[in-house]
């Protein structure tokens, strides 16, 4: 469907709805300094980039289980649902537990337009997937080795999440034999931007 086949910058246009009770002029402030790649590698930086990532868990989660709610899913595309919802859940249950008490609490998201039917369900995780892998990807590097391993195994994931439901909305799985990193900055500021995340 030439609809579905865009620019990952045009499909986060089109995600999701989010309002975020840790603010995104906090989360933004954070990420105001030298990108994290600048410095080594270090506990204090760990918890930035991981509180940052969380935040990417914890609105794929609030996603699917509100497009599970919604019963606007059926076939293939609830099949999908029902087993990434899960997974997004674990991802963000490994994240608390390595950010133990520097975890911030979940913001809280509205997805109702993203869930009122296929089509944007299909844009909405995409552009949901695709940042995220991005994210991991651009700032994987920067973690210490601890950390970066587990990184590792989420970002796995997402990029089948991504391939799968591409494919299920007629794009190319993998359109590209790499994928470009993104900052944090670029992807909050992108989704505030949008209205997303508040």
């Amino acid at each position: 469907m030439s609809g579905e086949r865009r620019t990952r910058a045009q499909a986060l246009r089109a995600g999701v709805t989010t309002s975020a009770a840790v603010g995104a002029g906090v989360l933004l402030r954070d990420w105001a300094r030298p990108d994290a790649s600048a410095a080594a590698p270090s506990r204090a930086q760990d918890v930035r980039i991981l509180r940052f990532l969380l935040v990417l868990e914890q609105a794929q989660s609030a996603f699917y289980d509100a497009a599970l709610r919604s019963g606007t899913l059926s076939g293939e595309l609830l099949h999908f649902a029902q087993v990434v919802a899960p997974q997004e859940h674990d991802h963000v249950a490994v994240l608390r537990r390595r950010l133990g008490a520097s975890a911030r609490p979940a913001p809280p998201f509205d997805f109702r337009e993203a869930t009122t039917s296929s089509a944007h369900f299909r844009r909405a995780a995409i552009d949901l997937e695709e940042a995220t892998a991005a994210a991991y990807i651009g700032q994987g590097a920067s973690l210490t080795r601890d950390a970066v391993a587990e990184a590792a195994g989420i970002v796995a994931v997402e990029a089948r999440h991504a391939a799968w439901i591409r494919d299920l909305a007629g794009a190319l799985p993998a359109p590209r034999p790499a994928d470009p990193a993104r900052s944090p900055n670029d992807v909050l500021s992108d989704l505030r931007t949008k209205g997303y995340l508040r």
